[in-house]
């Protein structure tokens, strides 16, 4: 007479779970607590100094085993989250210490154009960057590399009115072809870094393009300084390209503090109308 199994008893869900997969997907749990654990950090659930609750309670929140949680602050830990320490917990390290241009940590942040403070100095980190490898890229670069750029601001300029996603793409291959052409090689390994910074401020500010012609003739004067050799003339241009991208962030702060107040006043005037 054989034995008759017993089905195995679900997990009970606890709102935030994240359901048990087969062995084959462990990775994708994996990728799944840590990204909500990310997000609750970056979404400010849990503030620099805070401890995160206990392993078991953490564990039963997101319906993983505690070597999945352990795993998941390992990870975090190693971006600069998260620090560990026996007999106290799991505490979230001081925001200067988090790897904010990691990739995955940025897209933990739940709405990067508001981080004022993060966006203005991913803006300044590209003032201190990008003109002086557009000087460089004057002197520097060649046919292959001018064509580079010249095909990504074509792509720019063909999608920046219909297609926001492959305007971001295209403004982020010339921005990496101008630092490629400076050749290099310290500038071109940053490319790397910054790249999530690029992405960050590219999907914000061309997002906001009321002035894209502006911002379009920014870029066709960098790669025109570029084509005819003009390394002052390419390093103003850049500095002037960045300084639209900083004017339409400004825009983007001032329409989100004056949206409020409009609303308010629209609200006062209908119930002076009602009154």
């Amino acid at each position: 007479m054989s034995a008759t199994r017993k089905a195995p008893q679900s997990r009970k869900d606890t709102g935030g779970a994240i359901r048990r997969p087969s062995h084959s997907a462990d990775a994708r749990v994996h990728d799944a607590v840590v990204g909500a654990i990310g997000r609750w950090i970056l979404g400010g659930a849990y503030a620099p100094g805070d401890l995160l609750p206990r392993e078991d309670d953490l564990a039963d929140k997101l319906g993983v085993s505690r070597t999945s949680i352990r795993e998941a602050v390992k990870v975090l830990a190693a971006k600069g989250l998260l620090h560990a320490r026996r007999r106290v917990g799991v505490r979230v390290r001081d925001r200067d210490e988090w790897n904010l241009l990691d990739p995955l940590v940025l897209s933990w942040h739940p709405d990067v154009g508001r981080d004022k403070a993060l966006i203005g100095s991913l803006i300044e980190a590209r003032r201190i960057i990008e003109p002086e490898a557009a000087a460089l890229a004057a002197g520097r670069a060649t046919a292959e590399d001018l064509a580079r750029i010249e095909e990504a601001y074509l792509a720019m300029e063909r999608s920046v009115r219909t297609d926001l996603a492959a305007c971001c793409e295209a403004d982020l291959r010339f921005h990496a072809c101008l630092i490629a052409a400076s050749h290099n090689v310290v500038l071109k390994g940053l490319t790397g870094t910054i790249e999530a910074a690029l992405r960050a401020t590219f999907t914000i500010t061309n997002r906001l393009m009321a002035a894209q012609s502006r911002a379009l003739a920014a870029h066709k004067a960098v790669l025109e300084c570029v084509r005819l050799r003009d390394a002052a003339g390419a390093r103003a241009a850049a500095i002037d390209l960045l300084g639209v991208a900083g004017r339409d962030l400004d825009s983007r702060a001032a329409s989100a503090l004056e949206a409020p107040r409009l609303g308010g006043r629209r609200l006062n005037d209908r119930r002076e109308r009602n009154a």
